[in-house]
């Protein structure tokens, strides 16, 4: 409590501040920035054993309530500070009870001599897809508008902002402009502290990098990007430190002929993850090559693409190989169930809603995935033991009418797992939004969207031991339509079935493989969403809706189960 009195005192105390600073207009500024939500949920758990079960809670109902109150300061023109405190509350938690004071952001940025930018605190992080990258890799679609207000309030919460991670550290640039030449050399460098140490056995463990920018003219551009993540030697008594860093080069070149724009672009680079001491562990070395041609139409903007990538299988990259999703976590609502208490993995439910089971830290070892989702890709782009060919093909209309996308992955390993027979993988990915109310000239919004992901994974062999073949389909369709003025009708579902077996890796902590262990599955798994919106703005809403969640098992018919969900969202930006 004398914890929640001390952040209550800041909060007031930097508030009368702020009020003190808004008076003085002469030199300083002050804006306050922030938001608030309502989030209540009542749900009903449904399972199917085959006797009625009478151990788990078929009922709950929870939330909270929550107020992020940021305030910008601006003391100079050269200085900015930011701070934000987070009021939270939790569903029946009355005369505080249930109260959380946090802090939610905290950081100062300014410009030292007219030369170097700089931001100490919280920093978003981002480089390319195989140095620096929060890929989003188990959300192959976009949702519809009835789940993505859901998804929009864990990337808020875990500040996932255009695959960037956050992270806390200190950032800099500055760069030099030419009159001949050269256009402009950008310079850029970061450090994040991801492991504080506990000067016994947890090392300090530091991730920092760079890069380089130059840019020849409006048709070339060329860039360095490194990174490292390291243990600081001397923070406990053992000397044997870990480090895995990234050399990545970039080149782009793109031509403007009458309304088509051509670009040609490539990346390529290696990495190394060692211990400096343990003579058991390995010094991973290896390498990455991502190139791709794009034709694009530039009054409508749309395009096609075709390239080649080729992923090492020894590439470690702990900056763009962290998912966000861990997959051991367990749910945090309905995390055992029926008779014999078994308990519930992820679902696609809980991916689409549950902020618990999401990362924000950059992780060193490897993170478990599930298949189900993402088997081709697991880590995005940057997974290792791939190579093949990829291509993309976007349509727009110049009147926002439709957006038609589509994307296929036909790739390979470059190394056998277990035998010296490679498995193959397709994946094709589809999706097309239709803006009714613009075909038809309405001030009222009609939006309907839809779209499908196709996924295999196959080995093929005269032995049974060595035959792989998994598949996975993942559909949804949504649609938006305005009843009246900024009052909106919303729907939709997404399907996900897998079938099929696979051998999933199991590694050691140096990430070496040391057996495999056979997945099978034959699961399906659905959510159906409906409710109303009423928008007071863009950036302030109020929802009601019920979702049915159903998850089967065609292996094990004792692990079906369904939830029923009663929501109600109120959300504000300010």
């Amino acid at each position: 409590m004398k914890t929640n009195i001390k952040h209550f005192i800041i909060l007031i105390s930097l508030m009368c501040i702020s009020s003190l600073l808004t008076r003085a207009q002469i030199t300083k500024k002050v804006e306050f920035i922030g938001g608030s939500r309502t989030f209540i949920t009542n749900n009903q758990l449904v399972v199917k054993d085959s006797l009625p079960d009478t151990t788990t809670v078929k009922r709950n109902t929870g939330g909270y309530s929550l107020i992020d109150l940021g305030v910008n300061i601006t003391p100079n023109k050269k200085t900015e500070i930011m701070g934000m405190f987070r009021i939270r509350n939790a569903y029946g938690g009355f005369w505080g009870a249930g109260v959380d004071f946090s802090v939610r952001q905290l950081w100062v940025k300014g410009i030292i001599g007219n030369v170097v930018r700089y931001q100490v605190g919280d920093i978003n992080l981002k480089q390319t897809p195989y140095t620096l990258y929060n890929h989003n890799e188990d959300h192959l679609l976009s949702n519809p508008d009835v789940f993505s207000l859901q998804t929009d309030i864990v990337d808020y919460e875990k500040f996932y902002i255009k695959n960037t991670w956050r992270q806390q550290g200190a950032s800099a640039d500055f760069g030099f402009t030419f009159a001949k030449y050269l256009k402009e050399i950008t310079f850029n460098g970061f450090m994040t502290r991801v492991n504080m140490t506990n000067f016994f056995d947890v090392p300090e463990r530091l991730f920092g990098g760079g890069n380089v920018q130059l840019i020849q003219s409006k048709y070339l551009r060329m860039s360095y990007h490194n990174t490292r993540l390291f243990d600081v030697a001397g923070t406990v008594a053992d000397s044997n430190m870990y480090s895995n860093s990234v050399h990545s080069g970039v080149i782009a070149l793109n031509k403007d002929f009458s309304r088509w724009n051509v670009k040609a672009e490539a990346e390529a680079g290696n990495s190394r993850a060692y211990f400096t001491r343990d003579s058991l562990a390995p010094d991973l070395r290896d390498y990455f090559v991502n190139t791709a041609l794009t034709l694009k139409e530039n009054n409508t903007r749309s395009f096609i693409k075709v390239g080649y990538m080729n992923v090492g299988p020894d590439f470690r990259s702990a900056g763009a190989q962290s998912k966000r999703i861990n997959f051991n976590a367990l749910p945090g609502y309905y995390d055992r169930y029926g008779n014999d208490q078994r308990v519930r993995g992820i679902s696609l439910l809980d991916v689409m809603r549950n902020e618990n089971i999401y990362n924000t830290s950059i992780t060193s070892n490897l993170m478990d995935f599930n298949p189900v989702f993402n088997n081709v890709l697991p880590y995005g782009t940057a997974t290792f033991n791939r190579k093949g060919f990829f291509g993309q093909l976007n349509l727009k209309n110049q009147k926002e009418w439709f957006l038609v996308n589509f994307e296929n992955y036909t790739l390979s390993e470059i190394r056998g797992q277990g035998t010296i027979i490679r498995k193959s993988f397709l994946l094709n990915k589809g999706e097309v939004t239709l803006n009714l109310h613009k075909m038809l000239r309405s001030d009222k919004r009609f939006i309907l969207t839809g779209g499908a992901v196709m996924q295999n994974t196959q080995r093929k062999s005269e032995l049974d031991f060595e035959k792989v073949n998994l598949s996975s389909m993942n559909f949804n369709a949504g649609i938006t339509y305005e009843l009246f003025k900024q009052f909106d009708l919303l729907g939709g579902a997404i399907w996900l079935n897998a079938k099929g077996n696979d051998y999933r890796a199991d590694r050691n902590v140096y990430s070496e493989v040391v057996d495999f262990t056979e997945f099978n599955t034959d699961s399906k798994q659905s959510v159906y969403s409906g409710g109303l919106r009423f928008r007071f703005t863009e950036k302030i809403y109020l929802g009601g809706f019920y979702q049915h969640f159903q998850y089967k098992d065609g292996i094990n018919l004792f692990n079906n189960y369904n939830i029923n969900q009663v929501l109600i969202i109120y959300n504000m930006t300010f």
